[in-house]
């Protein structure tokens, strides 16, 4: 093997030039390797200051300095240049090293044959990233790279290695005979930098060498410090300039990254992190269709990352697999595991034993196969069951008839009505289906309803031990709620605005009705969101938003109040959450969670659920007469004591302590044959559906589809996709 240089060339970032010096100073062995910085007439004078110390202080540095700025190209290929009778390890002074990481790339290179250049992994390093391919990713589990490293150093060898297209020129070891005949970067065509080493790596290819990517070293890579806000332009202009000199480049990449033969070993990866953490751990479990249920789940796991680490557990084939994934601290990690339940549930109960679970959370239980109740028993830990809806009643998460307007629970006919709207199973009537969810609701340590009124009517149907009721923990982000004032100029038209995602028991038919009764009348309606179906013209349509822009979008629209005509006992209601973060008006029905979270709020109006829109639309023109909102009484004063407002601050996480995982288990060696990937694409029923919905917009669409029966929408709906619309809408095929 060849004696190395590191070559680091400098520009900007001196922090980060800081803690990259100091890492390669700690790690790098000068008996057989050499550091030389290029500094490429940095504009940072105490970069210059800094470099000229530190190579004063270790004289076994070479510092070369460019009397004028190069740029990148040129840099890398002077360091490159400096000594050729020696490899090159190519390394952006904002990358950070640990361990005997050097160590492992040399080693790699000459392990296997044919070598040009070696990446290894990186949170941030296109197709050699982790957790999650092509993305930049933050530390997994919020741990050290020193911690991440030494892990993958431990559970891989130099010859776990994948041949990919390209390396990676933040982190890349090039052999030197690679280099003698391949040549140094392309100056000419790559100018200041971007796609400079896609490039070699590509003529690396056709001079008969290999680009390897590693598995058994980890790096950390901040990424965009050395070029600036250069970095969008100069990218854009390296990828113009390979796809002229290699057409083929970009579709090899996509048949590398559909093809990711580093999947496993990244999956690997996490798991053996996950286990090997002495902290709390706890398996979240829910339905796949996203929603409030979900932004719940993922709110608690972001809450709790620095304390808890947390599995998420999904439907995969309704009633028969479940898929397994790890939060990150931000999101939910792409590539995790499936579980024929039936086949293979001891070998998922060893998995989490392995993983050390000590926790069970109940979210959902929407396609799950039934024995999956049980897996508190077999894994010999308690297990909490939070309330979203009442699904567990009659299978109709809504308690909605098939006009989707609430059926009171006192109707002779309750059941039935219900049924019509979501029927059960064949041959399960609802005392049955009743008598089945009992197992799972009696088993539970803790029952979480997230209102007073969910608990109240769950609680008809079911004994309840060890119950708690408390807000989703949105609350405690955001209380105190400012205070709403009315403030309509009278200038222009009353502006009304609905949120979310209308179904008919959400109010989307209320909603068109009364604005359409009120069209010759100066008031406005908004939906912010989308409706099951194109509503008419008399409601201006925003069309879906985020969790990440809708305060923008909603200060842009402007409304003077929010409406929430829901015709169904909503157990919480995100939607109202943002309406009271942002400080506005809000008219909301007398049922399910809105009256008491409106409790005592000014500018508040609670108004009949079943209004008709004769009285909808008097209730309209009285505020536009009177230019101001009707005073609230409270009919029915709520016990807000009743709700425990600090629960996911101090007690949620307390009921979970640490387990010892044991690590072992066939999944852990070899996950291959479980692996499930998560696609950012949309399937081609996928597809079919958003063109259906995209249809559904425009005039004659909305006529036609108009025809079809909403039960039969539902259910070819249902048939093409499990996704909510809004992840639909808002994806791409490409």
């Amino acid at each position: 093997m060849r004696l190395v240089d590191v070559v680091i060339p400098v520009y900007e970032g001196l922090k980060e030039t800081i803690v990259c010096m100091n890492s390669v100073q700690r790690t790098v062995k000068d008996s057989w390797a050499r550091i030389i910085i290029v500094n490429d007439c940095s504009p940072d004078r105490q970069i210059t200051d800094y470099l000229r110390n530190l190579a004063q202080e270790h004289p076994e540095f070479v510092l070369l300095e460019n009397e004028k700025n190069l740029g990148f190209v040129a840099s890398v290929n002077r360091g490159m240049s400096y000594d050729k009778d020696r490899d090159v390890l190519l390394l952006n002074s904002d990358v950070e090293v640990a361990g005997n990481w050097l160590e492992r790339l040399r080693n790699a290179a000459y392990h296997h044959d044919n070598v040009g250049s070696i990446t290894p992994f990186s949170n941030n390093a296109t197709i050699c990233s982790f957790p999650n391919i092509c993305k930049d990713n933050q530390l997994l589990f919020n741990l050290s790279l020193e911690q991440i490293d030494e892990q993958f150093a431990a559970e891989f060898t130099v010859g776990d290695a994948f041949q990919v297209p390209t390396g990676v020129g933040c982190c890349i070891y090039l052999r030197r005979d690679a280099l003698d005949k391949v040549g140094l970067f392309d100056l000419e065509s790559f100018g200041r930098g971007y796609g400079e080493e896609n490039d070699w790596c590509q003529r690396a290819i056709r001079a008969g060498f290999r680009n390897l990517h590693l598995a058994n070293c980890f790096i950390y890579h901040k990424g965009s410090v050395s070029f600036g806000a250069e970095h969008s332009p100069r990218l854009t202009q390296a990828l113009d300039t390979l796809d002229r000199k290699y057409p083929r480049y970009h579709a090899d990449i996509q048949r590398y990254i559909a093809r990711d033969p580093a999947r496993v070993a990244r999956v690997r990866a996490w798991l053996r992190l996950f286990s090997v953490q002495d902290t709390p751990k706890i398996l979240m479990i829910s339905h796949k269709l996203g929603g409030g249920v979900q932004q719940h789940v993922d709110e608690i796991a972001s809450r709790y990352a620095n304390r808890v680490l947390f599995l998420f557990m999904m439907p995969d084939v309704e009633g028969e697999s479940v898929r397994i994934s790890s939060f990150d601290g931000n999101d939910w990690l792409r590539d995790g595991l499936f579980f024929h339940v039936e086949s293979e549930y001891e070998k998922l109960i060893e998995l989490m034993r392995g993983l050390g679970v000590g926790r069970i959370h109940f979210h959902h239980t929407i396609g799950l196969p039934t024995r999956l109740w049980g897996l508190g028993a077999d894994l010999e830990c308690d297990y909490d069951l939070t309330i979203h809806d009442y699904y567990l009643v009659n299978g109709n998460p809504s308690l909605t008839d098939i006009d989707g307007r609430y059926v009171d629970e006192s109707a002779p006919d309750f059941d039935q009505r219900c049924a019509g709207h979501r029927p059960l199973p064949s041959g399960v009537d609802a005392k049955q289906w009743r008598e089945n969810q009992k197992m799972l609701i009696e088993g539970a340590n803790r029952i979480i309803f997230p209102s007073i009124d969910s608990k109240q009517r769950f609680t008809k149907y079911f004994k309840v031990k060890n119950s708690v009721v408390s807000w989703h923990p949105d609350y405690l982000s955001s209380a105190p709620y400012p205070e709403p004032s009315w403030q309509f100029p009278r200038t222009r038209p009353l502006r009304v605005l609905a949120l979310g995602a209308l179904s008919k028991e959400k109010g989307a038919d209320v909603l068109e009705s009364v604005a359409a009764s009120l069209v010759a009348e100066d008031i406005e309606f908004h939906l912010l969101g989308y409706a099951y179906r194109k509503l008419g013209h008399q409601v201006h349509a925003h069309e879906p938003y985020n969790n990440e822009n809708v305060h923008a979008l909603i200060r842009r629209i402007n409304p003077d109040l929010v409406w929430f005509p829901a015709m169904w006992p909503e157990t919480y209601s995100y939607t109202l959450s943002i309406a009271l973060q942002q400080g506005l008006p809000v008219v909301v029905p007398n049922i399910g969670a809105f009256v008491e979270r409106v409790h005592g709020r000014p500018n508040s109006v609670v108004v009949k659920w079943n209004s008709t829109i004769v009285e909808w639309r008097a209730f309209w023109v009285t505020v536009l007469r009177n230019q101001m909102l009707p005073e609230v009484k409270d009919d029915a004063p709520v016990n807000c004591l009743e709700v425990a407002q600090n629960f996911y601050e101090t007690e949620y996480a307390q009921a979970v302590s640490s387990r010892a995982a044991s690590g072992e288990g066939v999944v852990f060696q070899n996950p291959g044959p479980n692996l499930y990937v998560y696609s950012m694409k949309l399937s081609r029923s996928e597809e079919l559906l958003k063109r259906i919905w995209r249809f559904s917009r425009r005039p004659v669409g909305a006529v036609l589809i108009s025809i079809v029966p909403f039960k039969i929408q539902r259910s070819i709906k249902r048939y093409l996709s499990h996704r909510p619309m809004h992840d639909i809408v808002g994806r791409s095929h490409t």
